[in-house]
């Protein structure tokens, strides 16, 4: 057995313990971040890089073997090429080729009853051209756009899917989150309403809402389970960032979020998935709600007391996150080992936890990487059990 393969079975062992809410060897340290660190990292243009994904290629085993970590999720970036043959309104790139997602509204208010009756006609027929503008074209010329889009989507997504083989080839980092699902209001408000067109149909028709979320629920469902590599398992996990609670006051978020969110979860957790849920914004006045959610979840947490969630949710919930990465940018290196001191301290004990930042490490510009490279060689050297 080759050292990168020996590599690789240990780090999964250690990752596939910690999901399990058992004591690995020592605290696994996973990679919160995208493609285009990596291509900071390494000196390159990232305007570049999501043209030619070869530099992608190049850069992420670097990056991955450099900060020692033990797990990534698979590579995911939105590639200029796809995006401005379809005409996308609602992911666009910067001047520098980062992607950005405007508040673009897909969807109109008169036309909830539609998505109700027959959401995936609604998505095609109404949302699909307005956010995606060469779709919107007369006779034969939309239907080849789409296809042109789909055929673009693919090549790309293969050429990711060669690049995640290759880094745990390379340098033995398995992936261990595999592909990213929305949950139901969320869907509703990125990419159909808008934030702010939300926020006015919560007040203006509630049971409407309410109902679309109900109707969409079988359609990210299936596409949780059709965009997943193969039959159910337990590693790689299922990726669902959650957006909107932290804009939610507690009744809202009963009434509208927590519903169809919660038995997405439990569903598939019920089929043999995990899900790996990244807790945007504060949720410590939530934490009472995720003891009803089914074992077989990861929490990663952006804010909120470490100890705390231990406490509330650390019997049925793999723990992750919560590392300021804002330490990076203004704390010597000593405060930055100080915090991941207290970091082992609050969420070790007892297993079912793996270190990373609470938030995605977007970009490497304006962050020390030094600094995050002695983080993680603390929690090496000070995270066995």
């Amino acid at each position: 057995m080759s050292n990168t393969k020996r590599l690789l079975d240990e780090r999964l062992i250690r990752i596939e313990k910690a999901v399990n809410l058992e004591k690995p060897d020592r605290i696994p340290i996973f990679a919160l971040n995208g493609p285009e660190v990596a291509v900071d990292y390494c000196g390159r243009h990232l305007k570049a890089a999501t043209w030619d994904l070869e530099i992608i290629r190049e850069c992420l085993p670097i990056y991955y073997r450099d900060m020692k970590v033990d797990g990534t999720s698979s590579a995911f970036l939105r590639c200029p090429g796809t995006y401005t043959t379809i005409g996308s309104q609602n992911f666009v790139p910067n001047k520098d080729g980062f992607m950005q997602h405007p508040e673009v509204c897909g969807m109109l208010a008169d036309e909830y009853e539609a998505l109700i009756k027959d959401p995936f006609k609604t998505l095609v027929d109404k949302v699909l051209p307005r956010q995606y503008k060469a779709f919107d074209q007369p006779g034969m010329l939309g239907g080849l756009n789409l296809a042109k889009g789909a055929l673009s989507h693919l090549r790309h997504t293969k050429i990711l899917q060669e690049i995640d083989a290759h880094c745990s080839e390379t340098v033995g980092v398995p992936i261990i989150s595999a592909n990213m699902i929305e949950a139901p209001f969320d869907f509703l408000a990125d990419q159909l309403r808008s934030f702010k067109g939300i926020s006015v149909d919560m007040h203006r028709c509630p049971e409407l809402v309410e109902q679309a979320c109900e109707a969409l629920f079988p359609l990210l469902l299936r596409w949780a389970v059709t965009s997943y590599p193969g039959p159910p398992k337990k590693i790689p996990a299922i990726f669902m960032p959650l957006h909107m609670p932290s804009f939610l006051n507690p009744k809202q978020f009963e009434r509208f979020y927590w519903p169809t969110f919660s038995r997405l979860v439990n569903t598939l957790t019920g089929m043999g998935y995990t899900v790996t849920l990244f807790f945007e914004g504060n949720w410590s006045k939530l934490y009472d709600y995720l003891g009803s959610l089914n074992p077989h979840v990861v929490g990663i947490f952006e804010y909120g007391e470490l100890k705390t969630i231990k406490e509330k949710v650390g019997q049925t919930m793999c723990i992750m996150g919560n590392y300021p990465i804002s330490a990076l940018k203004s704390q010597s290196t000593e405060e930055c080992l100080d915090l991941a001191k207290k970091m082992i301290d609050a969420g070790a004990p007892g297993g079912g936890y793996i270190f990373t930042t609470g938030k995605a490490i977007l970009r490497g510009k304006g962050l020390d990487l030094e600094k995050l490279q002695a983080v993680h060689q603390y929690v090496i050297d000070h995270g066995k059990y």
